[in-house]
């Protein structure tokens, strides 16, 4: 029989969102990213709450190309990585939250109304822009996990479906573009609150 001694289960986890709002996006570059899980966007002003996503969460995927060179009987003598490409892809499920139509639409072809929310749309070519995104979700082990991509380009939009009954959603597969010395950084942390409370009832042990 296999020796399961090792096996943790307390680093097995199912993600979920986080109450509140789990993206947050900033337009432009060098934007002020967070550099742990505990920090609150709501200190950040660079960054707008973009609302819930889909219930496809989000999707990262990591692609890499390899140049293989083969020597003179045709036999591959060396692998070497020479591209490599790391997209995340979102479905927005609040298309009428400004900063998701800015992304679609660019930043300035979006006019908000007295509500706060979209009042019209401009539809114009030529509006990618850099952006910065922080993507917080819960681990059923209580323990906050946020991603957070410095810079990053939209690559491509997903066909926009309006049909009776269904979901209308802004699909879109982001790039990371380097910034400084990272592509994006993954952090995790019980959440502040939570710290607090398991304090309190152990009298700070």
């Amino acid at each position: 029989m296999a020796d399961l001694s090792n096996i943790d289960t307390s680093l097995v986890t199912v993600g979920q969102p986080t109450d509140g709002g789990c993206v947050y996006i900033a337009i432009g570059e060098d934007v002020a990213v967070p550099t742990d899980a505990t920090t609150k966007m709501s200190t950040l002003t660079a960054f707008k709450s973009a609302g819930t996503i889909s219930e496809n969460g989000f999707t990262y995927a990591k692609s890499v190309t390899n140049s293989k060179f083969k020597d003179w009987g045709g036999n591959v003598v060396l692998s070497m990585a020479t591209e490599e490409e790391n997209t995340f892809k979102l479905e927005f499920a609040e298309p009428n939250r400004p900063v998701v139509a800015q992304l679609k639409y660019g930043s300035g072809n979006v006019e908000v109304g007295t509500d706060g929310s979209v009042s019209h749309i401009k539809a114009v070519v030529g509006t990618s822009e850099k952006v910065a995104i922080v993507i917080d979700e819960l681990e059923c082990n209580g323990f906050l996990r946020r991603t957070v991509v410095p810079c990053a380009m939209i690559d491509s939009f997903d066909d926009e479906t309006h049909q009776k009954g269904s979901l209308l959603v802004y699909g879109m597969t982001f790039t990371a573009v380097k910034a400084k010395d990272t592509l994006f950084d993954i952090y995790r942390a019980k959440p502040a609150e939570q710290k607090a409370a398991q304090s309190a009832t152990t009298g700070g042990k």
